[in-house]
């Protein structure tokens, strides 16, 4: 045994209940109970108690010796997983107070958090983690650091005296003065809902599903409820609860008996697949009021032997009531929230804090063991919302929690919750003061006033809407204060609607007069005429419009209403591409879905489409167009006299302009900078100051596990956008890049599956034209970063077999028609880059083929076309079957060496370079690929390419698939017979690489073909992520 308690002394094997323990006599005692029990199934990895407990001893102890003592803020940042809760036994036994962080919110909330709990110390169980979370002054103990350091301490831990009184958690909810609020929960609190909880109970041996983030205070329910039980807690993966077919499945492989979980996830899974719980004892549902309609489905579909409805705030320790729900419950249109649990009292009381008459509605407040402490740091919002009133029990004094929320009581006994009495909300379980966002809103320093009110649609979807009173009304108002709260709240916070006012209308006392607001309605400002949507007279009219406003959550849209401004995006379109088929049996190119934009157009669109004349007299750009566009201005010159620039070793650089920067390959090329030279790096960005870019450029490489603490001062944020004019650049900044900077990295692209070649054009075109001009001024090298798909499928339709580095662009621009308006738009810019080497301009072109992940890391960019293509088979199970397609994939390490090897080569000015597989046996056709997943344990059955689409759009799940959002390029037929883009890639030829061989011989940059163990560590990458579901191993009980 590794501990000092023993369980005589804490008396929980007595049928007595244990007044005297805190969470560590507890878990102590189940230890001696239970040693060799599982506690943690997570994937095929197994804990016991006695394990567990030895590596909370050995943490334990290496926290002591920084500090760490009784109701010591301790900070947590990990994901959920067995060393998550390593940390959860170990703080209890330091009697430490546990502050969980949740990676998900913005970098200045974490930061408040950390300074408002008075964190010293930092967990974490990565470094990119830690560098998520570190700031000065705050010491780190990083788990993938200071493993060692950890293993070296002893596997015993003395702790100090047990107690229920003790701050356990202090955990962070959204606050009404703009900023969170810690609430200080109570080891008592915890205590007393997992143990001898009759309605909750949870009994030893049974396995518990741990499927909370660890910020949220239910996470306390699953992990405290098991481990104080002699349970074990069963770590489901982010991806599989996402995906409710999956999720169903790995509760009964891992034979869940006991789960809780969020009232918003709770109905997408009652939704989607309403037999999923059929296997537990067990679902206590809690957050958000409870939906009958979904209750009644899983109620009358195989449902779990107890279905539970739990009420309660973190302020009362999580659940304060619960109802076994009935069907005769969900069949009367209402879910009680039950009566209080074990050692709980609940009042309903008027303004005046009098209880108020039997079946009247009235605050229902709280008391009992389940209080928190209070407010951190708040006494007087402590004293407000925990006041003591006496008389109400005995005549004696009681101290309560106000939660804000009206309730009744029926005359069965039980609670009818009837919504708040203020105005904070939950939206998919994030619990959210409106006075927060609104106070937010105003320090964005655009908005006189604002004011924010909870939307809910038909289906119980809920959003914000913000009322403003604009400061200055200007175009890209709503996308400025959207882009500054996606920075610094959560995306629930994020209004999904503006309304702008000329001033808010207010009551007689002088209050917001929120009934007074008008209801937002679409941008368009008023809705189709009621004689055109009458499906008698134009069922397309009506079709359309029913399926715009269903999917963009507006009541009403008018013909001139605009996609995007109304919350379209790409994912949207493939999902309104999906119901369009459905309805008329259509399906859009991609140019008409760009050019529609409309509901006017889209109906247009599909009306054309129906007579057979679809795109018929549109503008569409072809290769007669793309020659002219391919013209560069004649005022792009070096000027006369100016020195050729040879190139030379960027490691002798003290400047470089790099553009790209918050994309995949231009992230690994700024880190690579970094480690490789001592240059400065400035990096064009687009945000509204220093400060933002240079966030945006470090959240871009930590999303990749890329970014070091060092980095920051070597980094010199240019403000600027590649599809403005002139890159967004005043004069001085672009005599400052041409003074200073002695290479020019040009990275920077748009890429969009979907939309044709107009909407690549301001980026990728006019932005390098900007690039070249400014290579120009100066005796600057730009370095250029094309793609191979500038020659389009010339294997299909030129017979060609192998492509030189030097070839003639002229020969492959009919190809393109056939293309993605990407491709043509790189044969513009790079016709234009080669016009300027012609000229004189020192450019060096680099063709890069498909950039996968990292060889070591596995780490890659989640949204290309091959993840989202592996990833979107797995889903349906299936995959095309693509006779002849090579393709030329490329780890992201090997091209950002390459290209940074080549750019420091003396003489290598003025060519292309193809950054592919040295040898074509390093490709990989689609066969092969194929063959690698079955190898990797995703067996998919091949079907032919039309079968296979059409599943992609039938499937049950259609609108979940990564695929989704490029449908419409996978089933656009371009070409006669019905053949599509991707069909039309057959028989690519040979990309030789003799510039890049002779380029880089010498610098030992090694290539890894993509194999089993590589594509496995990929498929690793994506399931840590949650994109895909995890596979998890049949166990028996432990």
């Amino acid at each position: 045994m590794h501990t000092t308690e023993s369980p005589s002394e804490i008396d929980v094997t007595s049928r007595g209940y244990p007044f005297q323990a805190g969470l560590a006599g507890l878990w102590n005692a189940q230890v001696q109970l239970h040693p060799e029990a599982i506690a943690i199934h997570w994937g095929v990895k197994r804990v016991t108690y006695d394990a567990l407990d030895r590596r909370a001893n050995q943490l334990a102890n290496a926290l002591r010796h920084r500090g760490v003592g009784e109701e010591t803020p301790v900070a947590v940042a990990m994901r959920r997983g067995i060393e998550a809760i390593v940390a959860h036994v170990a703080l209890a036994k330091l009697g430490a107070s546990h502050v969980p962080l949740d990676l998900q919110h913005p970098r200045e909330r974490i930061t408040y958090i950390l300074e408002n709990a008075g964190t010293q110390v930092l967990l974490t169980e990565t470094l990119t983690e830690e560098t998520h979370c570190a700031q000065d002054g705050l010491f780190c103990l990083c788990l993938e650091r200071d493993a060692d350091t950890v293993a070296r301490e002893p596997e015993t831990f003395t702790g100090p005296r047990d107690s229920p009184e003790r701050r356990a958690y202090i955990l962070y909810t959204s606050g009404t003065t703009g900023r969170p609020k810690g609430i200080e929960v109570l080891a008592k609190g915890i205590r007393r809902l997992v143990v001898d909880n009759p309605i909750l109970g949870i009994r030893p041996g049974e396995r518990v599903a741990q499927i909370t983030n660890h910020a949220f205070d239910i996470s306390l329910y699953e992990i405290w409820g098991a481990l104080l039980n002699g349970a074990a807690l069963v770590v489901i993966s982010k991806a599989t609860l996402l995906d409710a077919q999956a999720f169903r499945q790995a509760l009964r492989d891992m034979r869940v008996d006991v789960m809780t979980i969020a009232t918003a996830l709770f109905n997408l899974v009652a939704q989607a697949c309403p037999d999923a719980f059929s296997g537990l004892r067990l679902v206590v549902v809690g957050g958000e009021r409870a939906n009958p309609r979904l209750f009644r489905a899983v109620l009358e579909n195989h449902p779990p032997k107890r279905l539970v409805n739990g009420y309660g705030p973190t302020e009362a320790s999580i659940y304060a009531t619960a109802h076994e729900a009935r069907l005769q419950d969900a069949l009367s249109g209402s879910i009680s929230i039950g009566k209080p649990i074990a050692r709980t009292e609940v009042f309903l009381l008027d303004e005046d804090l009098r209880p108020v008459a039997p079946g009247q509605t009235g605050e229902l407040c709280l008391a009992g063991e389940g209080l928190a402490r209070g407010y951190l740091h708040q006494p007087e919002l402590t004293a407000e919302r925990f006041p003591t009133v006496a008389g109400l029990k005995d005549g004696q004094a009681l101290r309560i929690y106000r939660t804000g929320d009206l309730a009744r009581w029926r005359e069965n006994g039980t609670l009818e919750y009837l919504g708040r009495a203020d105005h904070q909300v939950k939206i998919r379980g994030h619990r959210i003061e409106l006075d927060e966002v609104s106070k937010t809103l105003l320090q964005s320093g655009l908005v006189w006033d604002a004011v924010v009110t909870l939307q809910e649609r038909p289906d119980g979807e809920k959003s914000l809407a913000a009322f403003v009173v604009p400061k200055d009304t200007v175009p890209g108002l709503e996308d400025a204060l959207r882009d500054f709260m996606r920075a610094r709240v959560s995306e629930p916070m994020v209004p999904s609607r503006f309304v702008l006012l000329e001033r808010l209308p207010v009551t007689a006392n002088g209050k917001v007069d929120r009934a007074a607001l008008p209801r937002p309605v679409s941008p368009g400002g008023g809705a189709v005429p009621a004689q055109s949507t009458s499906p008698s007279e134009d069922p397309i009219v009506a079709g359309v419009s029913a399926i715009w406003t269903e999917l963009l959550g507006v009541e009403t849209a008018s013909p001139g209403d605009d996609f995007v401004r109304l919350g379209g995006n790409s994912l949207m379109t493939g999902r309104l591409t999906l119901r369009l088929r459905e309805k008329f049996g259509v399906g859009l190119s991609a140019h008409a879905l760009h050019e529609a934009r409309t509901l006017g157009g889209f109906i247009e669109a599909v009306r054309q489409t129906l007579a057979g004349v679809q795109d018929e007299g549109r503008a569409i750009a072809g290769p007669d167009a793309w020659r002219e566009d391919a013209r560069l201005p004649e005022d792009i010159a070096p000027a006369p006299g100016r020195p050729v620039t040879k190139g030379r070793a960027l490691e002798d650089m003290r400047c470089i302009f790099l553009t790209g920067a918050t994309g995949f390959l231009g992230a690994f090329m700024l880190r690579d900078l970094m480690r490789t030279t001592q240059a400065q790096v400035a990096c064009l960005v687009r945000a509204k100051d220093s400060q933002a870019a240079l966030a945006r450029i470090r959240q871009t490489l930590a999303k990749y596990d890329l970014w070091e603490d060092g980095f920051a001062a070597r980094i010199e944020p240019v403000l600027g956008d590649l599809g403005a004019p002139r890159m967004g650049l005043s004069d001085g900044q672009r005599q400052s890049l041409v003074e200073r900077a002695e290479a020019i990295l040009h990275v920077g692209a748009h890429v969009n599956y979907v939309q044709p070649y107009e909407a690549h054009k301001a980026v990728n075109i006019d932005g390098t034209t900007e690039v070249l001009r400014l290579a120009a001024m100066g005796p600057t090298p730009l370095h250029y970063v094309s793609t191979i798909a500038v020659f389009g499928p010339t294997g299909y339709f030129n017979g060609t077999q192998v492509l030189r580095e030097d070839e003639d662009l002229d020969k492959y621009v009919d190809c393109l028609r056939y293309d993605l308006g990407y491709a043509a738009s790189k044969w513009v810019a790079e016709k234009r880059v080669w016009e300027a080497i012609e000229r004189g301009v020192a450019v060096n072109v680099y063709r890069s083929g498909f950039i996968m992940g990292h060889t070591r890391t596995g780490v890659g960019n989640p949204d290309d076309f091959v993840a989202r293509f592996v990833r979107g088979c797995i889903q349906v199970g299936s995959c095309p079957i693509l006779p002849r397609q090579r393709k030329e994939m490329v780890p992201v390490d090997f091209v950002s060496g390459a290209l940074l090897g080549i750019a420091s080569r003396e003489g290598a000015i003025g060519k292309a370079y193809h950054l592919v597989p040295p040898s074509p046996r390093d490709s990989i056709d689609m066969d092969s690929l194929y063959s690698l997943l079955a190898d990797c344990g995703q067996p998919l059955s091949r079907v032919p390419y039309e079968e296979w689409v059409d599943r992609l759009m039938k499937g049950p799940r259609a609108a979940e698939n990564p695929l989704c959002a490029l449908v419409p390029m996978l089933h656009e037929q371009v070409y006669g017979g019905g053949s599509t883009r991707w069909e039309v890639y057959e028989g690519m030829p040979v990309y030789d690489a003799r510039n890049t061989r002779e380029a880089l011989s010498g610098l030992g940059l090694g290539f890894r073909r993509l194999d089993r163990a590589l594509l496995s560590l990929y498929l690793e990458d994506w399931r840590a992520k949650g994109l895909l579901p995890t596979r998890p191993a049949r166990a028996t009980r432990g």
